[in-house]
């Protein structure tokens, strides 16, 4: 298919090839056809919003919001068909709409260093007072939108007042001076933003933009970790986490701004579901949407409109509720993302819970993290490199590495069982030096993966990349 040959999987024209992340696992190319883009296209583009409206309507301005995504095409392939990230395949369809609904002109789009584009989408949000939402793929994306904000105040108050972007942002000259062309100076929201920025970083969001309704992110699972830390620049901001989609297709859409759980579409793909119960079988039996129960895990399998068929997705999620008669779903985690050594099956969800609750008892704040099965002696043991805001003494490193081992045992009971008979060693914690996980980040974009879709794995599988980077860093 990548070299142009048609009728092989689907007969219908390959617009373009998405490529996975490949964070959790090896990096795939994802066709995607006119037909398979707007089957998601009709639910993303507006059926999102009018959820949105329907919780917080009684905030709704209609005024533009900043979006962080990009329409960058990685490459192509050998027959010239381009090769994009999920977000960015997307965005090109609705590419003439983005002036009248995003604060940030086209030409940031196309803007490839994450750092830069971050910057460039700050600084045409923050002209706009009346800015009404931010939106970005995952909650990871907006924390690092607000520690850029947080980082470079002090060059944006300056290009505001100027109505010039600052030359030390390293960019190519037409498109600086197609950019500048969209600024003029404007020194009193300049010195409106001084003065804020003057009292601090907490609840910012609300007083630089105080008629803000709602962030619009994937949330939850093992995204929640950075819940604390974006709540400090947002305060009581909702967050309103949207979609349960992958580059093979939307899932799921959720109705509610406080809750998080997805509800099935039924015309995106075509769905079969494994029973958890049958993971471990050769040939699973596969139950159609109206067979699922309520208070049941399932694995998704799905067939899509741009030639995958029969396609195991690795998404695992439980049933909680029907929305008229579809499915009301939680994701609870990815089956390559499980710590299972002594087949004890500790989840994202479960090593979350243990986190947050480690964090919360040894008052410390976490920037991210990553684990690994360690095999090398036995029994074995799971190591969770971790990265945090503060370097830990010795003792107090100790005491959070007891605490955690001990949280991980409340949350998954088979884990505690198999530390109780010895079959698995009590945990390690290595801690990890300053910026760790954004070079792991660079990394993984110069291995072609979107700036917008980088997300950390919780389990470091066949992910070598990750581990070279950590091991060189702790030399």
């Amino acid at each position: 298919m990548s070299n142009g040959k048609d009728n092989i999987l689907v007969s219908d024209k390959i617009e373009y090839f998405c490529h996975t992340s490949g964070t959790t696992g090896k990096q795939k190319l994802i066709p995607v056809t006119k037909e398979s883009r707007l089957r998601a296209s009709k639910y993303m583009g507006i059926l999102l919003q009018k959820f949105a409206y329907n919780n917080l309507k009684d905030k709704w301005s209609s005024e533009k919001g900043l979006l962080i995504s990009d329409m960058v095409t990685t490459t192509y392939t050998p027959s010239n068909i381009p090769i994009c990230s999920a977000t960015s395949g997307g965005m090109k369809g609705i590419k003439h709409l983005i002036p009248y609904i995003y604060t940030s002109p086209l030409e940031i789009m196309y803007i490839e260093d994450k750092s830069t584009s971050l910057y460039l989408h700050l600084l045409f949000a923050l002209k706009e007072k009346k800015l009404m939402y931010i939106a970005g793929v995952f909650i990871s994306n907006i924390l690092d939108l607000l520690r850029e904000l947080e980082k470079n105040s002090k060059y944006l108050i300056d290009d505001i007042k100027k109505g010039k972007i600052n030359k030390k942002l390293n960019l190519e000259k037409d498109i600086r001076d197609k950019l500048n062309s969209y600024l003029s100076p404007n020194a009193s929201r300049a010195d409106e933003l001084e003065k804020e920025f003057n009292k601090g970083f907490k609840n910012i969001c609300e007083r630089i933009w105080p008629n803000i309704v709602y962030i619009a992110c994937v949330d939850g699972a093992s995204f929640s970790i950075y819940d604390k830390a974006v709540h400090f620049y947002t305060n009581n901001i909702p967050i309103y986490s949207p979609c349960l989609s992958a580059s093979e297709g939307t899932l799921g859409i959720n109705k509610h701004c406080d809750e998080i759980k997805y509800i099935i579409i039924p015309d995106t793909v075509f769905y079969e579901f494994i029973d958890s119960e049958d993971f471990n079988k050769t040939n699973p039996k596969t139950l159609s949407i109206d067979q699922l129960k309520i208070g049941k895990s399932y694995e998704i399998v799905l067939t899509n409109f741009a030639g995958l068929y029969r396609y195991k997705l690795g998404d695992v999620v439980k049933v909680v509720n029907l929305f008229n008669s579809c499915p009301e779903v939680i994701f609870l985690y990815r089956k390559n993302q499980i710590l299972n050594m002594a087949a004890e099956k500790t989840t994202e969800d479960h090593i979350t819970s243990a986190i947050k609750n480690t964090m919360k008892k040894c008052n410390t704040e976490l920037i991210d993290y990553t684990t690994l099965a360690d095999n090398s002696t036995s029994p074995g043991k799971y190591i969770f490199y971790m990265e945090f805001k503060k370097s830990l003494p010795k003792n107090q490193l100790k005491k959070l590495e007891t605490t955690l081992d001990l949280e991980l045992q409340k949350s998954n009971l088979a884990y505690n069982r198999f530390r109780k008979n010895s079959r698995l060693s009590a945990l390690k914690v290595i801690t990890l030096s300053p910026n760790t996980f954004f070079k792991i980040k660079e990394s993984l974009q110069k291995k072609g993966i979107s700036k917008n879709q980088i997300k950390i794995p919780r389990v470091i599988t066949d992910n070598k990349k990750i581990l070279d980077i950590i091991k060189k860093i702790l030399l």
